[in-house]
């Protein structure tokens, strides 16, 4: 699994390096933060906060579209607030990714409406309970498929803000994921469900 982040890194730095020389390729970062939950849980409310942090190369493909591919480090989870009357039950889950998503941008003016998939490979996780910190990585698949769906907004010709929804496509917990809608609208299993909100810089901003 370390060797396979180290080639996705490798591939995806040596291809950013290269492509930022090209007139339609520009390359930049991302900085932001992720609230998070896990659906299935039992843990209602995007109670967990987590940076959302990495760069992009953005390639236009005329005057409306352009792709982008990111590659981002994402810590998210689920939290749960703690009772006054049940102070001696706190719960915390967090889980540490490297994320890659290609995202498709249309402009509206200022605005840019993007979606797109993403695939992230799961580095660290852990349970925080009344009995302590302990490492829950081998209980959780390695790779996480997601969905993207996002609103950017132009601050400055090289600065945008950003908001995004991100939900699962596969289940991420490996002893608990049953069978696809095994009843109507229903899938068990456990999904991560994340909104982040950051902004958009290329490096040769002025």
């Amino acid at each position: 699994m370390i060797q396979l982040i180290r080639g996705i890194l490798f591939v995806f730095l040596l291809g950013s390096g290269c492509l930022t020389f090209a007139q339609d390729f520009k390359l930049g970062y991302i900085a932001g933060l992720t609230a998070t939950q896990v659906d299935g849980d039992n843990l209602s409310g995007y109670n967990k906060i987590g940076p959302h942090l990495g760069i992009f190369v953005d390639r236009s493909l005329g005057n409306k579209l352009n792709l982008r591919a990111e590659f981002l480090f994402t810590i998210k989870g689920a939290k749960n607030y703690i009772n006054i009357d049940n102070i001696t039950d706190p719960l915390k889950t967090a889980f540490y990714y490297i994320e890659v998503p290609f995202m498709l941008n249309y402009k509206i003016n200022k605005f840019q409406v993007e979606a797109g998939p993403s695939f992230g490979v799961l580095m660290y996780a852990f349970n925080n309970d009344k009995t302590g910190r302990y490492v829950t990585t081998a209980q959780y698949n390695r790779l996480d498929w997601e969905m993207n769906l996002g609103l950017s907004y132009s601050l400055k010709e090289q600065m945008v803000i950003y908001s995004r929804f991100a939900y699962s496509l596969t289940c991420i917990d490996g002893a608990n994921c049953g069978k696809l809608f095994t009843a109507p609208k229903r899938r068990p299993g456990y999904f991560h469900n994340t909104v982040s909100l950051g902004i958009r810089k290329y490096f040769n901003a002025g």
